[in-house]
């Protein structure tokens, strides 16, 4: 069975100017082609001028058996005023046949220095440039500010531009209850991810899928607790 849950990382306020999101914990299930395979739990949080990003991604059943696939994505840094800007980011994917790392230090707008696969980078990067991670909570901000979904990405030793475009309101039924959700997507050439996120939530992540040459990855919500 073909599969891949570093895919999921793309996998994730106020009406009118930004805000940083608050502090939540929520679960997801994660499903491949329909399969229920794993599951994901994400949490923000708040120390003083800092927040912590977490989300750990586990195999369960007969593909933990198979795999023992293990992803745990961790974006940290400062909160200035309601903006969060990176200072550090890592993950890392274990599984039976592999255990790969990345990490990548924020050290101005315009410079990261990234540990990608044994090796060491130095990025110069576009003004504003955040991590994969710190991208999902700038799409909630941004959302519910009406603000451009253009984002800026440095992880696997490349800069990646990601734009959002709106598809408008869905409503989804989940395990965790039924949200009117904005639905929103980015297009790379025969991959999609669409994104969907319920303002009744602060805009959280409802639902996020992956489709790949066919293939299609999607974590649904199972339960939220804003803080």
């Amino acid at each position: 069975m073909k599969y891949t849950l570093p895919a999921l990382s793309l996998l994730l306020a106020s009406s009118l100017a930004q805000a940083a999101p608050d502090a939540f914990q929520a679960s997801y299930s994660v499903n491949v082609d329909g399969i229920t395979l794993g599951g994901m739990d994400a949490s923000l949080s708040y120390n003083g001028g800092s927040y912590t990003y977490q989300k750990l991604t586990k195999a369960n059943g007969l593909a933990a058996i198979l795999s023992g696939d293990v992803l745990n994505e961790r974006s940290s840094g400062a909160r200035q005023g309601e903006q969060l800007l990176p200072k550090s980011y890592s993950l890392q994917h274990k599984s039976k046949r592999k255990n790969r790392r990345d990490e990548v230090t924020f050290s101005s707008p315009t410079q990261a220095q990234e540990t990608y696969d044994g090796s060491s980078l130095q990025l110069q990067t576009p003004n504003g440039t955040i991590d994969p991670a710190l991208m999902e909570l700038r799409l909630m901000d941004d959302l519910a500010a009406n603000k451009p979904l253009t984002y800026h990405t440095a992880n696997r030793g490349k800069v990646h531009t990601y734009s959002f475009r709106k598809l408008g309101k869905e409503t989804l039924e989940t395990p965790a209850g039924r949200f009117e959700c904005e639905k929103v997507q980015h297009t790379d050439g025969e991959r999609k991810t669409t994104v969907w996120l319920a303002p009744e939530l602060g805009y959280g992540i409802v639902q996020a899928q992956h489709n790949d040459d066919g293939q299609v990855i999607e974590t649904r919500l199972t339960r939220y607790q804003q803080h």
